[in-house]
């Protein structure tokens, strides 16, 4: 990968992180504000519990994603970034297009999914 299309992926996954580290914190502001109505009762609390479990999803989701994205970084950083951590072979721009943050191929990706 030559070092313009790098910068472009370096830049689309910053813009990415930027993003959902803003989203993150709104999440966990939100998540925390929802801990401290303990004094509804019946189907409000129930909603509350509801949306504090949906809320807890969304900031596991976040980390989970701004992990990938660090790690795609590091890649940039040490030069292995578009080659597949399973295989070793090349990842299409495509789906790194699609999405930034992947390490490994459509193949070996669904490898992991299906064991």
């Amino acid at each position: 990968m030559n070092a313009d299309t790098l910068l472009h992926f370096k830049s689309k996954l910053e813009s990415e992180r930027a993003a959902l580290l803003h989203d993150h914190e709104r999440h966990e502001q939100d998540l925390r504000e929802s801990h401290t109505s303990e004094d509804i009762a019946g189907a409000d609390r129930a909603s509350e519990l509801d949306e504090v479990a949906v809320e807890s999803r969304i900031v596991e989701s976040e980390e989970l994603l701004l992990e990938k994205i660090n790690h795609a970084l590091e890649r940039i950083d040490i030069g292995t970034y578009g080659i597949c951590e399973g295989c070793n072979q090349e990842i299409p721009t495509a789906r790194l297009e699609a999405k930034p943050s992947v390490s490994l191929c459509v193949v070996c990706q669904e490898a992991k999914e299906s064991a």
